[in-house]
């Protein structure tokens, strides 16, 4: 007994020791023919890889410097030695995008150009390959004459590594019409399925289609075929080729068509492990009726109107399987100014768009009421439509809605009665109806939705007036519009103010107009999330547009900011072969058919933020956008609007101007330029104003802060607020013939604002004299100026402004004389300084550590300071703060 125990303990023990699986690394089989193996030369943006993407090679690549057997970064070749981009590039790609941070993904790809299916037979393959041509036989004895036996050897090895999640196959070209093939298929799925011991419930097979029919696909006649492959295997899926860009052989995907065949790959196997790609738009054939599902029904009512003192029509959507025995939420879909209750049905079709979503299991089954909105007598769509009274009657109708046909249908139908089965939608006119009926009764509707709404919407401030009762009151509120649309405006602002007010909404902007193509496509969109609960967190994700960024050029339309913070670029550049985004770190571009590159980046913070464009490793400004000076160059730039950006609006308040001055330096003997703020008024009056001089930072120049700053509107508003004094500033060029970080530079700088800016301003300008009626402030390099100048004269400056700056702690050269004088004079400092104002843009700005370093100096010596922080690092949208809330204090 002692010994059947010892011998059972023993083989528990070398089972549970035999190898180490890391659930987190996900690994993947892959096989097939050419396309699988890799036929597109791969680019140099292809080799940049994750390091959490693996390749465990198959064959031996002494060139490569890889054995079989061993794991590798997933750099392309990722078949044979000298294969080219394959799906499985993009595929590992897509999936480590989207999964947990922690996950791993590798890949085993064996493959043969130009084989049939039959290869991968292991029982008869013997007898294929002997019939083979010699090219095959010659690529066969790569993989020792057993390409499948080379797969299940390299697999069992990468399961003592991971996890096999899944079978990734591209075969079917040698197999062109042969109606066995999805059994041939399976065969082989089976046999991986047994040799390897996994469980086909948990192990799908994704196959890919081949060149598809609208690229002139040699063998397109094939994926019929290849599309029945899950009637066979029922853990299958087949993925669409639809649009993958393929080469004049008809045959192979170019390299632009593999990476988004591989990222489909990505999608189907994501959604397989619970990660589903966020639906974003209506699919092909969502609006064409399907003869072989369930159908609902329409019928015209009458009801009666005490509101209009009248019968009037409307029409009612009953969905596949409705009863008087089971009770349904009801969506009420209001139509256009030039329409009537026959508008949605003649031009939407909605039953067509409900019908297949409740047959895809897509959208809660509901009874859809279309009114006529027009609530008078005669409410037909003829003559003047925009008269007052029928524009007025589409007001009225809001009373008709809730005390006439509301309760009609809550009696006269099995409905839901209560706000949380209840919605409401229109398009263009019924948009802004819905908006205003809708938000204007949040004890009645708790979806809310306009598509492409008029101009009767009603103001924001308005329409909201309570955003906290919005916030807790509304299931879905749903905003959306064509690109193209003149009436875009109406619903940009309402999404403007809900964004300032903090109430969840969806803001989606599409390609198109003002018509049925993305009124439709709301409906599809809208339908699919009321009357279910819905994810908050996915409301910024579904726009498939942005909003062009403020900074762009006249018309253009990209940049584009979307809802969750993250951009859009694009550049036509047909002729490169690498186009990078250069904003914070570096994006990969990718290219289009039409040679034109484009990238998301992630949620950008706050703000402008400097960026290029690498083509070919060389950086260019965007065509598309405005440009800054700044990195020591012209550089294209993005501002990025936030919650709290009102501060710097353009505003109806009186306004200032901003001035660009060359004047004569008699110090440095050469032409100088400085820009120059004038308070409002500033032309009108004979009054004397104190002067704030402001200062750029490294690889800036003096129009920093008239341009990035946005100096001008700070002051302007500020000055309207009555919060600062109105007051002249001035933005001179802060560079010298010596760099302004060593002794000699920041002497010159010294020079030249004494005896060479200051004397000529107060001569030109109504300034006030006194150091009483000057600041002196400046970021980065201008704080550094700042620190130098201003702190030994404190006779000149009664306030100093020092932003994300301090002296070097690590270089005692400069800063060294400068803490004797003020260990000198710390009395001096102290009395002759109002405001000595250091700030800085939190541990993330690169200054950061420089400063705490200087003030704990200052602290020893009893300098007095006010310190504060704006998070953000070394970065305009904090310099722009630090302005905002330093000018206040000066000149009190």
């Amino acid at each position: 007994m002692k010994k059947h125990l010892l011998l059972f303990g023993l083989l528990i023990l070398s089972c549970s020791t035999g190898w180490s699986q890391d659930e987190n690394f996900h690994i993947y089989l892959a096989f097939g023919q050419s396309n699988m193996e890799g036929h597109a030369r791969f680019e140099p943006r292809d080799t940049i890889v994750d390091e959490r993407f693996k390749l465990m090679q198959a064959v031996d690549c002494p060139d490569l410097g890889r054995e079989k057997g061993n794991w590798y970064t997933a750099k392309p070749p990722l078949c044979r030695c000298k294969t080219g981009l394959t799906p499985t590039d993009y595929f590992g790609r897509e999936l480590l995008e989207n999964l947990p941070q922690k996950v791993n993904v590798g890949v085993i790809n064996v493959s043969v150009g130009g084989c049939k299916i039959e290869l991968f037979d292991k029982d008869n393959f013997e007898s294929y390959v002997e019939t083979s041509p010699d090219w095959l036989k010659n690529m066969v004895k790569e993989y020792d004459g057993n390409p499948y036996a080379r797969l299940v050897e390299m697999a069992k090895l990468a399961q003592k590594d991971g996890v096999i999640k899944g079978i990734l196959l591209h075969q079917g070209e040698s197999n062109t019409g042969d109606s066995l093939w999805p059994q041939k298929v399976k065969g082989v799925y089976d046999n991986l399925i047994k040799d390897l011991q996994l469980d086909p419930k948990k192990v799908p097979l994704i196959a890919g289609e081949l060149v598809s029919e609208e690229q002139g696909g040699a063998c397109a006649s094939m994926n019929p075929i290849i599309r029945t492959l899950p009637d066979v295997i029922p853990n299958s899926y087949v993925v669409s080729s639809e649009d993958c860009e393929a080469i004049a052989d008809h045959l192979h995907f170019s390299a632009a068509g593999y990476r988004k065949l591989g990222r489909r790959y990505g999608e189907q196997m994501l959604e397989h492990l619970g990660y589903p790609k966020l639906v974003k738009e209506a699919p092909k054939g969502f609006d064409v009726r399907q003869s072989e599902i369930k159908h609902g029904t329409i019928d015209t009512i009458q009801y009666p109107s005490k509101t209009v003192g009248t019968n009037r029509k409307a029409l009612v959507y009953t969905p596949p399987g409705y009863a008087k025995g089971k009770k349904f939420p009801v969506l009420y879909l209001l139509h256009g100014i030039g329409g009537d209750h026959l508008e949605w049905l003649k031009g939407g079709h909605p039953e067509v768009i409900l019908d297949n979503l409740y047959a895809n299991g897509e959208a809660e089954p509901m009874i859809v009421v279309m009114p006529n909105g027009r609530a008078m007598k005669d409410d037909r769509a003829v003559g003047n439509i925009m008269a007052p009274d029928k524009v007025e009657a589409f007001a009225i109708f809001e009373q008709d809605l809730l005390n006439d046909l509301i309760p009609y249908i809550e009696k006269n139908y099995p409905v839901k009665i209560d706000r949380e089965h209840r919605a409401i939608a229109g398009l263009s006119m019924g948009g802004g109806q819905s908006l205003n009926f809708g938000l204007g009764n949040l004890d009645t509707f708790s979806y809310v939705g306009g598509f492409s709404s008029a101009p009767n919407t009603k103001a924001p401030e308005v329409l909201v007036p309570d955003p906290k009762a919005a916030r807790e009151k509304l299931n879905l509120l749903w905003i959306s519009c064509g690109d193209a649309d003149r009436l875009l405006r109406f619903s940009e602002r309402t999404h403007e103010y809900l964004v300032e007010n903090d109430v969840p909404h969806v803001y989606y902007i599409e390609p198109g107009d003002h018509n049925f193509k993305v009124w439709k496509n709301g409906l599809y969109m809208f339908a699919k999330l009321i009357f279910k609960p819905v994810d908050e967190s996915l409301f910024t994700k579904y726009s498939l547009l942005g909003t062009p960024a403020s900074t762009n050029m006249r018309n253009a339309k990209y940049p584009q900011l979307m809802p969750d913070g993250s951009a859009i670029f694009r550049l036509k550049a047909p002729d490169a072969k690498r186009v990078q985004l250069d904003l914070a770190k570096k994006y990969d571009m990718d290219k289009n058919t039409e040679g034109v590159w484009e990238v998301r980046t992630d949620s950008l913070t706050e703000g402008l933020h400097y960026y290029s464009l690498l083509i070919d490793g060389v950086a260019v400004a965007d065509p598309a956008s405005k440009t800054f000076y700044g990195m020591g160059r012209m550089a294209s730039g993005i501002e990025v609007p936030f919650k709290g950006d009102d501060y710097y609006a353009l505003k109806d308040v009186p306004h200032g101007d901003i001035r660009i001055k060359q004047y004569y330096s008699p110090v440095l003997n050469s032409w100088r330029q400085f820009y120059m703020y004038t308070p409002p008024g500033y032309e009108s009056s004979d009054e004397k104003y104190p002067v704030l001089y402001i200062m750029h930072g490294g690889g800036e120049d003096e129009s920093g802060w008239a341009m990035q700053g946005k100096t001008n509107l700070i002051f302007d508003n500020l000055i309207a607020e009555g919060k600062a004094k109105s007051m002249i500033v001035i933005m001179p060029d802060g560079n010298m013939p010596a760099s302004a970080f060593t002794e000699m530079g920041l002497q010159m700088f010294t020079n030249e604002l004494k005896d060479g800016l200051i004397p000529f301003v107060e001569k030109n300008y109504r300034i006030k004299e006194g150091s009483e009626n000057r600041a002196l402030a400046g970021l980065s390099m201008g704080g550094i100026q700042t620190l130098f100048t201003g702190v030994q004269n404190t006779d000149l400056f009664d306030y100093l402004g020092v932003f994300s700056s301090g002296w070097f702690a690590n270089d005692d050269s400069i800063s060294g004389k400068q803490y004797e004088f003020m260990q000198e004079n710390v009395d001096q400092i102290n009395e002759n300084l109002k405001e000595f104002w250091v700030a800085m843009g939190g541990q993330e700005d690169i200054a950061y550590t420089n400063c705490k370093v200087m003030l704990q100096k200052f602290d020893e010596m009893g300098i007095e300071y006010t310190y504060s922080e704006y998070p953000g690092g070394h970065t305009w949208p904090v310099w722009r703060n630090n302005l905002y809330t330093f000018a206040p204090l000066l000149f009190r």
